[in-house]
């Protein structure tokens, strides 16, 4: 056990150790009396909190509880000053955007005409640089004499590829050198 800590000493206590983990506590406690006088300790703690007596609540405080969370929850209405402070800011901006509609109109047509304007002259090269590309993909296809490339090797050299493909899949996935 490389690290041992009072965490393996409640587990111990509790018996949720695996074995293996169970051993090493067992072997470090035969090694360590600082070890044995901490789990010793916890022994002692534990036994005096079980030897306490259960005490009954005097007053059952989960109905205050929760009434007080469904205070904290409740919705509050707002005031009606507040309400009115709205309205009136609704109706300010409503008479500021009648006043302005007519140059927001234009400058939404003007806007959608040099957008539109753009557009056309971004599709019309997108359209020329694929017919482009389309017709160099077409002429490799249509080309009569493709290079050919053969590898012969023997069947042991395949073997010594394919196995060393393997061992670089393996270490790539880090299935290869590795631990539990």
């Amino acid at each position: 056990m490389n690290e041992f800590n009072e965490d393996y000493l409640h587990e111990y206590l509790d018996g949720t150790l695996d074995e293996q983990t169970r051993q090493a506590v067992e072997a470090h406690l035969a090694q360590s009396p600082g070890a044995r006088a901490q789990l010793a300790e916890l022994e002692g703690l534990f036994s005096s909190l079980d030897a306490l007596p259960e005490l009954p609540l005097g007053t059952d405080l989960s109905a205050r509880v929760v009434a007080a969370v469904g205070q904290e929850t409740a919705v509050t209405r707002l005031p009606r000053w507040v309400w009115g402070l709205l309205l009136g800011q609704m109706a300010i901006a409503l008479l500021l955007l009648g006043n302005v509609w007519p140059s927001l109109l234009a400058w939404l047509d003007n806007g959608r005409a040099m957008a539109t304007d753009w557009l056309a002259t971004v599709q019309l090269s997108t359209s020329a640089l694929l017919t482009e590309f389309w017709a160099e993909v077409t002429a490799v296809w249509q080309s009569p004499t493709l290079p050919t490339f053969t590898i012969e090797l023997p069947t042991a050299q395949w073997g010594l590829l394919l196995g060393l493909a393997l061992v670089v899949w393996l270490a790539g996935n880090r299935l290869l050198f590795t631990t539990d």
